[in-house]
């Protein structure tokens, strides 16, 4: 009897849960964004999502970093005419184009969805220093090698000005972290809770 009643429930759970990119989602964006948008979504879900997420957890943070990295970094200003604004993954695959913000989600869902456990991953506030010397605001996607961080060397960071997935102290170009955002294993901001609502009803 239990045993009928768990896979009753396994049942039930397999069918209310939904793939992070289905095929409706792949016409939608192939309606709004044309057909290199659509061909962008195919690839991920078929190369990317569904083939790599029975891989090793370092290969999947080293793939979905440099895939995401494909894309195209552009201001929100430019983008959505607007200063701070968090899209979903699938506007910025979508669009083909984002800021920093942008490169930390869609990597942080995108792992998520094949199987990365959310309590391993971060979004970090750092200080940026570039080439040149000058420093600036960033965020960049942590994964923690341990539950308990207890120096730089314990964040592996997935950056969109790096291709390496790099512990934080090899990354003398992150001169600070400046603030650690829990997000769904924590405290969620309002730009959190409105990015939750926006990916659950697919925002394209």
């Amino acid at each position: 009897m239990k045993q009928k009643i768990f896979l009753f429930l396994l049942f039930s759970f397999l069918l209310k849960s939904e793939d992070f990119i289905t095929q409706d989602i792949i016409n939608k964006a192939g309606k709004k964004y044309g057909k290199f948008a659509k061909n962008r979504f195919t690839y991920i879900k078929n190369e990317i999502i569904d083939k790599i997420k029975d891989k090793p957890e370092r290969i999947k943070l080293n793939f979905i970093n440099s895939e995401m990295n494909r894309i195209k970094y552009a201001s929100d200003q430019k983008t959505y005419s607007k200063n701070d604004y968090w899209a979903t993954p699938y506007e910025f695959i979508g669009k083909n184009k984002g800021d920093c913000e942008d490169y930390v989600i869609a990597k942080y869902y995108l792992l998520k969805e094949i199987g990365v456990d959310p309590k391993k991953m971060k979004f970090l506030y750092v200080i940026y220093k570039n080439r040149r010397g000058q420093k600036s605001n960033h965020m960049v996607l942590a994964y923690l090698t341990r539950p308990d961080p207890k120096s730089r060397e314990d964040y592996l960071l997935l950056d969109n000005t790096n291709l390496l997935v790099l512990p934080a102290s090899k990354r003398k170009d992150i001169v600070q972290i400046i603030a650690i955002v829990n997000g769904e294993t924590g405290s969620k901001s309002k730009k959190w809770k409105q990015l939750e609502k926006d990916i659950k009803r697919k925002k394209l």
